[in-house]
């Protein structure tokens, strides 16, 4: 499934702070790209293990989607291991969510691993098949047919988890 990529901002000297995602391709130059955002006066949202947690929390529990892999900053093939057969846990039993939520924020909390990336997929309400993964450097991926819906709902738990 082809997908778009977006980086998320904020604007420097907006009253109200809010996420802005702008879209770019693979073919454009990455730190060119972010150059320009910073000349037009944006700054790139970083989003934390914190906000990545509450992002799994919306997908799963409010649009009903399966996180299917979640990737970290560090390469730990015991922890990998470890959140994969909690990720396939909750396929085969959703009451199992809990203990990968609570193993995740275990982990934010007390130690320096970071997620770097959550993938997600399913079908929304409306039929359509979604694909899509979040990065730690706020990256957000989604397939071409999925109108902004999605993109949208994470720019607003993110504004709300940094914003207030």
């Amino acid at each position: 499934m082809k997908m778009k990529k977006y980086k998320l901002f904020w604007k420097l000297g907006d009253a109200d702070k809010n996420i802005i995602y702008k879209g770019f391709n693979d073919e454009e130059e990455y730190y060119s790209f972010l150059k320009k955002q910073f000349d037009d006066g944006y700054r790139q949202i970083i989003v934390s293990s914190e906000i990545m947690i509450e992002l799994i929390k919306d997908f799963v529990i409010n649009q009903e989607l399966k996180i299917y892999k979640i990737e970290f900053a560090e390469e730990d093939q015991s922890l990998i291991d470890d959140i994969s057969n909690l990720i396939d846990a909750v396929s085969a039993k959703p009451v199992k969510f809990n203990a990968l939520i609570e193993k995740l924020l275990f982990l934010s909390q007390t130690s320096s691993i970071d997620i770097s990336r959550i993938y997600i997929s399913g079908r929304l309400k409306n039929g359509a098949a979604v694909d899509s993964y979040v990065q730690s450097n706020g990256i957000v991926a989604i397939s071409e047919n999925i109108d902004n819906k999605i993109l949208d709902r994470v720019s607003a738990i993110i504004e709300r988890c940094l914003f207030g």
